[in-house]
């Protein structure tokens, strides 16, 4: 899990981890103000994020577990893809922050 939230907290930008044992949390500051606060939980796999806009409003909240893998992509700077069973969670950061979740069909 360690190297799941140095990842993420590198490609969104994130300027300070917080960690206790296996769980970790930060916060990454966008344009105009914006947040995105994420936490996770090592043992259960568990993501958590709270995407707030710049007066404070909560405007997504995802809680999601659990992660089986976390990848970057090279052609999209800024962001990371969890995937969580049948679902692509992308957690962007740029040019705004944000959060889309897609379901995986099987072929």
């Amino acid at each position: 899990m360690e190297n799941t939230v140095s990842l993420m907290a590198k490609i969104l930008g994130a300027h300070n981890v917080e960690a206790a044992g296996a769980d970790a949390r930060f916060a990454v500051e966008g344009a105009g103000g914006a947040m995105l606060k994420v936490s996770l939980e090592g043992r259960q796999q568990r993501f958590m994020a709270v995407l707030l806009d710049p007066t404070g409003v909560a405007r997504c909240t995802v809680d999601l577990a659990p992660v089986a893998h976390v990848k970057d992509d090279p052609n999209f700077p800024g962001r990371v893809t969890l995937h969580i069973g049948k679902q692509l969670v992308h957690i962007d950061s740029r040019p705004t922050l944000a959060i889309e979740i897609v379901s995986v069909l099987d072929d």
